[in-house]
């Protein structure tokens, strides 16, 4: 008998890409994997090859677990700390954030070898099935979307214009590429066939990787053909929590968005979560504690798992896309991937991230990383198992990827909520900025009766990321639904 899924993608090729692998033989492992693969193809500027990534996997009879294909800091620090960086500031996007791009940028990515490895310990589809519809949309040509555009506009003249490889891919008629243009990626085809043919060693110690270490060192950039030959995945069992009799299980250090995720969880009282304005005020209040415990002790990569721990011990009780899937076997897939917001430089038609520039995920200073180490993240797949179905659910939005997932959760695991009234339900984001302590919120919540800079949006907005979650019932059924935050997409196969 045939596999249903249940396929919920950051934008609709994924969810096709996903469909067309499952038709095929493929498990939730290799739909999640191809609609991921499709990302760096048809989600430009919020995945890509040359980024990185966290996989999430539970099968039955099995732990979860999670692949760790983030990007790291190079093996060789660079001469002085913000070689080869530039910093700008990009106002209209994210409410405002400075950031570093250029050469000096650019993290080793991973999310490539992290593919490879959840394809090599769960797939059952062959390799370049994985990567053939990917392979025919970036040749034939894609309506550009419109998250995609929205991003171009508020970031060309800062990042995408300057480099000429960049600027001649986003570019048609003198102009940055709008919703609905015609978008057609050569080379990234090419890139894609020769991985498929040959595997990640294509990329990692081919003639790809030195043609990627020759264009960062033109720009004064410091990571080299051997620190992408050394990179590895790593296999991590995920941090768990619970939460209104459910197990929540995240993203471990050293990354933090699942440290975050349990940390706020763990300080919300069920019987303080019946009225609106009791529920907003305990979820601001947890946001705001994970917040400042994160911006106190959550600084170095290497020590986050011992600030857990004194977490523990204290307590009472950023550009990103997500895939999630489900198998009737009992399968779910957990997918989040960035490139940051990318370092604007295109090699080979592969957009380079800028995690090495992102101040939010280099809290010790630029460049101040251990030499192969990981970077910070707040990427956090997640897989929650509740009474009578399991869900693979995680988000795009940086800092709001906790807040996003945290909200969700409350929904399923309180409310009862399905999949779709759970992910589309009003959200609110607790930020500490320099004018002060601000409130972000949607229609339906009563941010401005808490005594916080009220900050309302007039109608549900990526900001607050983009939740994309399948699930599956233990005799089987499944089910799927997308964020309408962002141009996502899902469907039950």
């Amino acid at each position: 008998m045939a596999l249903r899924l249940g396929i919920a993608a950051g934008n609709p090729l994924g969810v096709q890409a996903a469909t067309e692998v499952a038709h095929a033989g493929g498990n939730a492992i290799d739909a999640c994997l191809a609609a991921a693969v499709m990302a760096w193809v048809a989600e430009p500027f919020f995945a890509s090859i040359g980024g990185g990534g966290f996989i999430a996997v539970r099968r039955p009879g099995m732990a979860t677990e999670i692949i760790d294909g983030n990007t790291g800091m190079p093996q060789t620090p660079p001469a002085e700390p913000g070689q080869g960086l530039r910093r700008i500031f990009v106002p209209d996007y994210a409410d405002g954030i400075y950031m570093g791009i250029g050469a000096g940028s650019v993290g080793v990515p991973g999310v490539l070898a992290a593919v490879r490895t959840a394809w090599e310990r769960h797939g059952r589809i062959e390799w370049p099935a994985l990567f053939a519809p990917a392979i025919t949309a970036a040749r034939s040509g894609i309506p550009f979307p419109r998250t995609s555009s929205y991003y171009l506009s508020c970031t060309w003249q800062e990042i995408w214009s300057l480099d000429p490889g960049s600027s001649a891919l986003f570019a048609v008629d003198g102009r940055p590429f709008q919703e609905g243009d015609h978008f057609v990626q050569p080379e990234l085809a090419d890139t894609l066939e020769q991985v498929a043919d040959g595997g990640p060693s294509v990329f990692y110690s081919g003639a790809l990787a030195g043609e990627i270490a020759a264009a960062l060192a033109e720009g004064g950039g410091f990571l080299g053909s051997s620190d992408l030959d050394v990179y590895r995945p790593e296999v991590r069992a995920p941090i768990a929590s619970e939460i209104f009799g459910w197990r929540v299980e995240s993203n471990p250090p050293p990354a933090v968005g699942g440290v975050g995720l349990a940390h706020m969880l763990a300080l919300l009282d069920a019987t303080k979560l019946g009225d609106p304005l009791e529920r907003l005020r305990a979820i601001v209040g947890a946001q705001r504690s994970a917040m400042g415990f994160r911006s106190d002790r959550y600084q170095d990569p290497a020590d986050v798992a011992n600030a857990w721990e004194d977490a523990l011990n204290g307590m009472r009780s950023p550009s990103t896309t997500h895939t999630s899937t489900a198998d009737s076997e009992g399968a779910v897939c957990s997918f989040t991937e960035s490139i940051g917001y990318g370092a604007g430089i295109v090699v080979h038609g592969i957009l380079l991230n800028n995690s090495l520039g992102e101040e939010e995920l280099n809290p010790l200073g630029v460049h101040r990383l251990l030499p192969g180490s990981r970077c910070h993240s707040n990427m956090a797949p997640t897989v929650a198992t509740g009474p009578g179905r399991i869900v693979a659910l995680g988000s795009p939005g940086a800092s709001r990827i906790v807040g996003a997932i945290g909200q969700t959760l409350i929904r399923l695991a309180l409310d009862g909520d399905s999949l779709a009234e759970a992910v589309s339900g009003a959200r609110a984001h607790f930020d500490l900025r320099p004018e002060g302590e601000t409130l972000c919120f949607e229609p339906g919540l009563p941010g401005e009766d808490l005594t916080y800079i009220a900050r309302p949006y007039d109608d549900i907005h990526m900001y607050f990321g983009a939740v994309q979650a399948a699930s599956v019932t233990p005799d089987g059924a499944v089910d799927a639904a997308h964020d309408p935050r962002r141009s996502g997409a899902s469907v039950l196969v």
